[in-house]
């Protein structure tokens, strides 16, 4: 075998071992390799598919990592039309809907309903789009539109990682038209708005908004990082296709979706009659909050496709399909008060503090109207009564003020021109939509910097809560982050309600802060667009913070290879690190013995190529650690090539556990699995006890 043979095969192997690993991860949500792992085996496919450009097929899982901008989105007219569905809004409308059913079927089948079942699914709030694949390859995806026409969307949906870009069956037909709906789990979502809020743009309303923008997105870069989903519900074949009678039905259809590497919404039924149905719509009405993703009801379809067929469409819905809407809660309180927050970037957002009321099973009183141009839209006053939900049944939102009810005495509340916290003029940033205080040296945006510093998904200082930074700020004993490290014994003793055990304890966490990883500290930091998985895809490829500095300065265009990373990111960390202020606190940070890159955790051997120890072991960890965080551990396993697994079963070899471990540690007993502890792990990874 050449060397050009041997290059062939091995990209061949890693595409079949990346797409494996992605089909386990996202499609039946069982990962069976550990991220470390997946990573070598995308730089070795990325590295190979460099070297021989002519080796890269159109199914290379790498054409998920970005690619170049689009200058626009170019119509595409659907082979087979995209229905919309009609409407119940109660049951008795679905239950009117099935006699009807009942009637046309005996008339044109002389049959009955009860005999073919229904499908049951969840209505999935997100938005619909059409695949088509030819030989097995994804070669086109396209936006609903009209139900006639959409917009191409391929190099957008090739980011979503759980459509398949070669479809997992031997013989596929010449070609297949998938449906299914696009969306953003809620806590994705939720991330998604909290890195928007951090970097001052504007928010997304809901996740179905978020998703419609990400997917018409021209940056694709920006489309992988926003963590797309799909879920499949139908699939067309051509019409000389040799069907199995097991793909008559609609209910083996979506099995057949499953197989081709496709999610499936696991919570979809057979259902054989009416009593079944409506214990099915009673219980997700109810249960839906339950769920990670956004549903606004259910979809219910006849499961027989010859008797779809035969009933056919309406001029704009299928006869055989309906869906039952879930009825949006929405609740009426009074405005108690407006105040303007202050974030770390500067950013100025209105929060309404209302009445409390229940809303999708939690206690709300107050919700953020996002930004200036909201606030001007909903024009509140004083004591005006206004309609709050929760969007995505997530983040509470206003949606309106219901101005019928607007008392004479109701004065107008005029958005801010000064900081509320210093005092600045403020400014209006229009490419952003926010309004901001950049004074650097605002009280509040320290105090928000320092927040995020000490927050669990950053440095994770234990001890150093909201309130105690507050009252560290307010006795002057600190004013940015580069001042907690110059903290003492004689210093805090004077802070009241603290004592000496407790300072240590605090100490000793802000110490330990120092060992946190480079990806860490760089999400620390807080640079605006820069999120958790950004910091770590920078910090895999700069092993410290003046590699990183000397690219910006001289070479920012390699900072586009990274995946995840655009221009609107490099531009953002060019404006941070060329501000002198930022580069002082780095300079102040490093004197205190805070260094920007990832220490000798464990004081390893660093010229072992792998520890025994470890390798191809698995691991699970519970509880609470003393030394270091669950990422610092998985870190140094996955290192040196363990595996960390969520789920304990008989191929685990060590249970990792700490302090308030749960049901693991008892089921390791059970099952005979090793348990180890925090010193003996640290034993393990510096080549002790082997």
């Amino acid at each position: 075998m050449n060397i050009k043979q041997k290059n062939q095969a091995r990209i061949t192997e890693l595409k079949k071992l990346i797409d494996s690993a992605n089909y386990a991860y996202y499609t039946l949500d069982k990962p069976d390799i550990s991220d470390a792992i997946y990573d070598s085996l995308y730089r070795e496919l990325i590295k190979l598919e460099k070297d021989y450009p002519h080796l890269k097929t159109e199914d290379s899982p790498t054409n998920r990592l970005g690619g170049e901008i689009s200058k626009g989105f170019s119509k595409i007219i659907h082979k087979i039309p995209l229905y919309s569905l009609d409407n119940a809004f109660n049951l008795n409308e679905l239950h009117e809907w099935i006699s009807r059913l009942k009637k046309l079927i005996n008339k044109k089948e002389n049959q009955s309903l009860d005999q073919n079942f229904l499908v049951a699914e969840l209505k999935i709030d997100g938005n619909a789009i059409a695949l088509r694949y030819e030989n097995g390859i994804l070669t086109k995806a396209a936006t609903r539109g009209d139900g006639k026409k959409g917009e191409d969307i391929t190099n957008n949906v090739r980011r979503i990682k759980s459509i398949p870009l070669k479809l997992r069956i031997k013989q596929p037909p010449q070609w297949l038209e998938i449906r299914g709906e696009a969306f953003i789990p809620k806590k994705t979502f939720q991330k998604i708005n909290e890195d928007k809020k951090i970097n001052n743009e504007q928010l997304f309303a809901n996740p179905r908004n978020a998703c419609a923008g990400s997917l018409r997105q021209l940056d694709p870069k920006v489309v992988a990082r926003r963590g797309l989903e799909f879920f499949a519900y139908q699939v067309y074949f051509p019409d000389n296709f040799q069907l199995d009678k097991i793909y008559l039905n609609h209910w083996e259809r979506l099995k057949f979706l499953n197989n081709c590497g496709f999610r499936i919404n696991k919570n979809s039924r057979i259902i054989k009659n009416e009593k079944e149905l409506n214990k099915y719509c009673n219980y997700w009405e109810k249960e839906r909050s339950s769920i990670g993703y956004e549903t606004d009801g259910i979809v219910i379809k006849i499961n027989n496709i010859n008797l779809q067929n035969s009933l056919g469409f309406t001029q704009k819905a299928p006869r055989w399909a309906i869906a039952l809407k879930f009825p949006a809660e929405e609740i009426a309180t009074k405005i108690n008060s407006l105040s303007f927050q202050v974030g770390r970037s500067g950013s100025i957002t209105p929060v309404a503090n209302f009445e409390p009321v229940k809303l999708a099973g939690t206690t709300v009183s107050r919700a953020t109207l996002h930004n200036a141009d909201r606030f001007k839209e909903l024009n509140i006053h004083t004591h005006d009564t206004i309609i709050v939900r929760k969007a995505g049944e997530i983040i509470p939102e206003v949606v309106k003020v219901i101005k019928e009810l607007r008392i004479e005495e109701a004065e107008k509340i005029d958005f801010p021109k000064v900081c509320p916290s210093c005092g600045n003029l403020l400014e209006k940033n229009i490419s952003e939509a926010a309004t901001k205080c950049i004074n650097i040296n605002c009280d509040s945006i320290q105090i928000a910097l320092i927040k995020h510093w000490a927050s669990k998904g950053a440095l994770n200082i234990d001890g150093l809560g909201h309130k105690m930074i507050e009252q560290l700020f307010e006795s002057g004993l600190i004013k940015n982050v580069a001042d907690l490290y110059t903290l003492n014994m004689q210093k805090l003793i004077e802070i009241e309600r603290m004592g000496e055990k407790s300072i240590i304890k605090l100490l000793e966490a802000i110490d330990n802060s120092k060992n946190r990883l480079w990806h860490q500290k760089l999400y620390a930091l807080g640079i605006n667009m820069v999120g958790q998985v950004t910091a770590k895809n920078i910090c895999n490829n700069y092993a410290n913070i003046n590699e990183l500095i000397a690219t910006i300065r001289n070479e920012p265009k390699d900072l586009n290879q990274i995946n995840g990373i655009g221009i609107e990111i490099v531009e953002s960390l060019k404006k941070w690190f060329y501000d002198k202020n930022n580069l002082k606190l780095i300079n102040d940070l490093n004197e205190r013995g805070f260094q920007f890159y990832n220490k000798n955790l464990f004081n390893k051997k660093t010229n072992d190529p792998y520890n025994p120890n470890i390798r191809n072991k698995n691991f699970v960890i519970t509880g609470t650690m003393k030394k270091f965080t669950r990422d610092e551990m998985i870190y140094e396993i996955e290192n040196f090539g363990g595996n960390v697994k969520n789920t304990l079963s008989k191929n685990t070899d060590f249970l990792v556990v700490g302090e308030k471990a749960g049901s693991k540690f008892n089921k390791a007993k059970e099952i005979g699995t090793k348990i180890i502890y925090e010193s003996d792990l640290i034993n393990l990874l510096t080549l002790k006890n082997k």
